[in-house]
């Protein structure tokens, strides 16, 4: 009796477990290949996180009934040690007008960005180069409230952290580098940039055609710099416009950083069914004379499939601009340039 009493509890054990996963679900991409620097800078050979930082994504649903759904997420990149850095843990409850989510988040300043990037920020020449670069905003807060909606076509987010993170600030400049798979959370280039009170705000909509989109954060003196190279707590502010031709499409991007004013454009035409051309210029104009130079990026992308992605890209910058890859890390000083070559796979 007690064996069957026990088979019974496993079949019933298995059984609810299997009905509680039946709405997660596992995702991510990992990409490797080929890299070469024209500087000491950056390593030259075979890595990962090429043209974006490796990452494994799981989240869950449940719906609620009347509409409204609970949902979870947690989402970690994947170095190229192999370690796992978590960029968001959250849960949260939605319904089709909108929803909040209560953890680790990604920042709406820079999601507000990628949303006029036609890499999605995607490496290399990606339009969120330059607010890492510098340490404007953490790519991931913890301790946040983010809320989502879309009212009259107009989808808005919005950011609030509500207590300072864990992370002391970070020792690593904008000379140094920074974006290496391990920093890229509530620490960026020596700022701390996820202090309580800290905020960001992002909006979109498209008019005949048009996409218009505005993002804003404001960072707080916890985020203040810990060496020259790094930018002090300020206010950043973002407009974009985006529009397709045909098929070609193209994206207009102005920032500004603190004391750096970028402005540029990004753009992606098929020549083929299969192969994407994509590029990207960004001009750095600092008041202070500090981060003034050029990013240029040209890529190819070959789809095999819908999950798998085969790239080739160049990026050359000037002046204090530097060269972003992926998960790996800046290419610091003048004049740069990087190539890279590799295939990538989602999930």
């Amino acid at each position: 009796m007690k064996k069957t009493q026990m088979a019974l509890a496993a079949v019933a054990l298995v059984a609810s477990t299997a009905a509680m996963a039946a709405d997660v679900t596992v995702s991510g991409r990992f990409d490797y290949g080929f890299a070469s620097a024209s500087t000491a800078d950056t390593v030259t050979g075979v890595q990962g996180g090429l043209l974006a930082p490796n990452f494994v994504n799981v989240t869950g649903s449940e719906d609620l009934g009347g509409g409204m759904k609970a949902s979870f997420n947690w989402v970690n990149l994947v170095t190229n040690a192999g370690a796992l850095v978590n960029a968001n843990a959250n849960a949260g409850i939605s319904n089709e007008m909108g929803g909040i989510k209560l953890g680790r988040v990604s920042d709406d300043f820079l999601t507000g960005v990628l949303a006029f990037d036609v890499t999605s920020g995607g490496n290399m020449g990606s339009a969120v180069s330059p607010i890492l670069q510098m340490g404007a905003t953490g790519a991931f807060h913890s301790n946040a409230v983010q809320l989502d909606a879309s009212v009259a076509g107009v989808n808005v987010g919005a950011t609030y952290i509500g207590q300072d993170t864990a992370e002391s600030l970070s020792t690593v400049t904008k000379a140094d580098g920074g974006f290496d798979g391990s920093n890229v959370g509530d620490v960026v280039s020596g700022a701390r940039a996820g202090a309580k009170g800290d905020y960001s705000f992002k909006a979109n909509t498209e008019i005949s055609g048009i996409r218009l989109g505005t993002a804003y954060s404001r960072r707080s003196t916890a985020a203040a710099a810990q060496d020259s190279n790094t930018l002090a707590a300020a206010t950043h502010q973002f407009f974009g416009a985006g529009t397709s031709v045909g098929d070609l499409t193209v994206n207009l991007n102005y920032m500004k950083l603190n004391t750096t004013t970028v402005t540029g454009g990004n753009g992606a035409y098929p020549l083929t069914g299969a192969i994407t051309a994509t590029a990207g210029y960004y001009n750095y104009n600092d008041s202070e004379a500090t981060n003034t130079g050029t990013l240029t990026s040209v890529g190819l992308k070959y789809a095999f499939s819908k999950r798998t992605t085969g790239f080739a890209n160049y990026e050359k910058t000037t002046g204090a601009a530097v060269a972003m890859q992926g998960a790996v890390g800046y290419n610091a000083g003048a004049a740069n340039g990087v190539a890279i070559l590799g295939l990538a796979h989602s999930f």
